[in-house]
């Protein structure tokens, strides 16, 4: 064998080397980027998925709120209404004739003196004198209410309620959710 023959022979069992090293390198590169793409593809799912739970879970909440501040805003309309309405029942108490509101009074002075042994009453400047015709007791004050009165014993100890505004408010109270129910069919 002559130098030239072995020279071209150590090139080529080189360059056979050398190509076996590229072409594994160039299947160890593939199957690298094959396994990276798997990874980013599931990283992806996963963030898919993540973020799908994340938007089903805000929607969620959002409509929670929004339920709650339309059930909210619809309370507060009802109140309202309901208001208006005990609101029109004091106006329509201003209006009663002296002799309604005698009758009146006589039950509440009736029911006040089971629970005080009155002296003195209280109760708008406007039934002052119709009151203390009807009770024979005396004025200590006015307050400001609709109607009705306030019975006081002799040392102011104990009194007896029995205006209208609170009578409203009591029946009010009592019956909310029946007045509801009708006022709302």
């Amino acid at each position: 064998m002559t130098l030239e023959n072995v020279i071209k022979e150590i090139n080529n069992v080189a360059e056979e080397k050398s190509n076996t090293i590229i072409n594994e390198g160039k299947t160890e590169a593939q199957k690298i980027l094959s396994q990276t793409n798997e990874k980013i593809q599931k990283s992806r799912e996963k963030t898919i998925q993540k973020t799908s739970e994340i938007v089903s879970s805000i929607e969620r909440t959002e409509i929670a709120s929004l339920k709650l501040l339309m059930k909210k805003q619809s309370l507060n309309s009802k109140k309202e209404v309901i208001d208006s309405v005990f609101a029109e029942a004091k106006k329509e108490l201003q209006k009663l004739s002296e002799k309604e509101k005698e009758k009146i009074l006589k039950k509440l002075l009736h029911k006040a003196k089971h629970e005080v042994e009155g002296k003195y009453f209280y109760c708008n400047s406007k039934d002052k004198t119709l009151v203390a015709k009807i009770s024979g007791l005396k004025p200590k004050g006015t307050i400001d209410c609709i109607g009705g009165f306030v019975l006081e014993n002799e040392d102011g100890t104990i009194r007896s309620d029995q205006t209208f505004d609170l009578i409203l408010e009591k029946v009010k109270e009592r019956n909310i959710s029946e007045i509801s129910s009708k006022v709302f069919k």
